[in-house]
């Protein structure tokens, strides 16, 4: 399913994006400009209806998308022609010998109030890559910073024990970060906004390719909610280690979102009178 996600993503994306220029812009006007139909354009969006390589090419072609994107896209439905990639898709347990204990050091509510911003775990993970330079401008480059903000950053991480510098290179100190689960924190609160804003930005900016953005909507059993956020955290170990497990040439931030759609009804029903005006009003 990974083409038809991909090309869900992208249109859902370049459509908001045509929207936020002109928030007059309307799913017709998007779906004659992409010559479908508006109700076969919406079923895409949501999912329902499957897009052959045909219709994606020409779907591509209409938005003028950077060729480069565009063509990354075409691939992936070249490969579920080709059956590129049943291999890695039929392998069992791919994640399972990643599956170990990290030994995380756990970051008390003070010292996460000061280095909640992203840009303080990003320059932690920059400094594990392997073209690395221990240089301030090169890891303002590298992260889009300002040569003042990664002065600060490194200050704070230095203050903390959190960063060396030995040699005049820069270096991580200790094992991984973690913060405590199920806590009402306003630093913690405050960075969750901050990754929010993050991926609204990516989903703009960043090639399909180099991105992965999935959601699914399920009924759920709400006594199960414990038992899959360890779940979560389980693969998250698991993943990270993976994706470790290589050269590290590039900072990726892993997020996960479980949330409820649905709010149970604990207030009694109370009794309406509808007015005419109200009645009028629907």
């Amino acid at each position: 399913m990974t083409e038809q996600l991909a090309i869900q993503d992208k249109i859902r994306s370049h459509f908001a994006q045509l929207q936020r220029k002109n928030p007059a812009f309307s799913l017709r006007a998007f779906a004659l400009k992409l010559d479908i139909s508006p109700s076969a354009l919406s079923e895409i969006m949501s999912g329902k209806r499957k897009v052959s390589k045909k219709m994606a090419v020409k779907l591509l072609d209409r938005m003028y998308l950077d060729p480069k994107e565009a063509e990354a896209i075409k691939l992936l439905f070249d490969s579920k022609t080709n059956g590129a990639g049943a291999e890695l898709n039929g392998e069992k347990g791919l994640l399972q010998k990643y599956k170990k204990n990290i030994n995380y050091l756990k970051l008390s509510s003070d010292q996460f109030n000061m280095i909640s911003e992203w840009q303080h775990f990003a320059l932690l993970s920059l400094m594990e890559t392997v073209d690395f330079v221990s240089e301030i401008p090169w890891m303002a480059k590298r992260l889009a910073l300002s040569v003042t903000d990664v002065h600060k950053t490194l200050t704070r991480l230095m203050d903390l024990n959190l960063v060396s510098r030995k040699y005049n290179r820069y270096a991580p100190t200790n094992e991984p970060l973690i913060t405590s689960d199920d806590v009402a924190n306003q630093a913690v609160r405050k960075s969750h906004y901050e990754d929010l804003k993050l991926a609204e930005k990516v989903l703009d900016h960043c090639p399909v390719e180099l991105r992965d953005f999935t959601a699914v909507t399920v009924a759920v059993d709400k006594s199960k909610i414990q038992e899959a956020k360890k779940m979560i955290r389980e693969f998250q170990d698991s993943l990270s280690q993976f994706l470790e497990d290589g050269k590290k040439d590039e900072v990726y931030k892993l997020t996960f979102y479980m949330y409820p759609l649905s709010h149970a009804d604990t207030t009694p029903p109370t009794h309406v009178e509808i007015t005419k005006e109200d009645n009028d009003e629907n």
